[in-house]
């Protein structure tokens, strides 16, 4: 298991008795080793190129119109990568034998998975919105020879990081209930593809699903756009926010729920 290095002999009681030894494990994955370079640079430089070429182009787009690029971009293509990391969160460390072994020592259930969404929370948001973002919204601004508003570039890498925090939970949640990869990340990455799809079918799935948080849906802006541009935010939008972010707290007790019960 990468990263026992960190681990360090600790005291405690409770359910987070372990927590921030493996939290600094977590962490140590990400950013004790290449994992962080290699994110930044696909994202990072993925960002640069678009944004590089727009700025190139005879015919320079509205700023309103950079930045949904930008969001289209940065809150859909990066939850293909978290998916992507957060199938082997819980399910390669059952089928490795590594979780079992990892809960022999002085560590509860509730800290080994609280510890994967921590860690796997900071170097995301960290390699695959923070950079990104600030590439793309510094590119914006230069084209346009004007600065973006710091409160609403904040805001926007927030509603990004709540979008992709759905996929992270619901992939850790499925890691808890299956055993095979296929599932854990077919599923996220179904829902992630076919959001637009569902939404068309069943309108009034777009209040518990991600899209309009990033995406435009008819003609209603998504909530990271009205931050940006500091236009009024619809109630809709507070709505879907907040049934998101319940959602994600329901996916992980979910997860400690079925972990608890897993036999090792």
């Amino acid at each position: 298991m990468s990263g026992n290095e960190v681990f360090e002999l600790e005291s405690g009681t409770g359910w987070s008795r372990g927590l921030g030894n493996m939290v600094r494990s977590g962490l140590a994955r990400w950013f004790k080793t290449k994992t962080w370079w290699i994110q930044c640079l696909i994202w990072g430089g993925t960002a640069a190129i678009i944004f590089i070429a727009l700025a190139f182009n005879r015919y320079q787009p509205p700023v309103a119109d950079l930045l949904m690029i930008s969001f289209i971009f940065l809150g859909l293509f990066p939850a293909v990568g978290v998916v992507i990391i957060m199938q082997d969160a819980i399910v390669g460390e059952k089928r490795e034998g590594t979780a079992s072994w990892v809960l022999s020592k002085p560590l509860t259930r509730p800290a080994f998975v609280l510890s994967k969404v921590i860690a796997n929370s900071v170097g995301i948001l960290v390699t695959m919105i923070i950079v990104p973002c600030c590439i793309a919204f510094a590119i914006i601004s230069f084209i346009h020879r004007s600065s973006l508003a710091s409160l609403g570039i904040l805001g926007a890498i927030g509603v990004i990081f709540i979008s992709h925090f759905f996929f992270l939970t619901m992939t850790l949640m499925l890691g808890t209930i299956f055993n095979n990869r296929g599932p854990v990340i077919g599923i996220p990455l179904a829902i992630l593809f076919l959001q637009q799809n569902i939404i068309a079918l069943l309108p009034s799935l777009r209040f518990v699903l991600p899209w309009n948080l990033v995406v435009p849906i008819d003609t209603t802006n998504p909530l990271v756009l009205s931050l940006m541009m500091r236009t009024p935010v619809q109630s809709g939008h507070l709505t879907i926010l907040l049934i998101i972010i319940l959602e994600c707290i329901l996916f992980i007790l979910i997860g400690l729920w079925r972990f608890n019960r897993e036999e090792f």
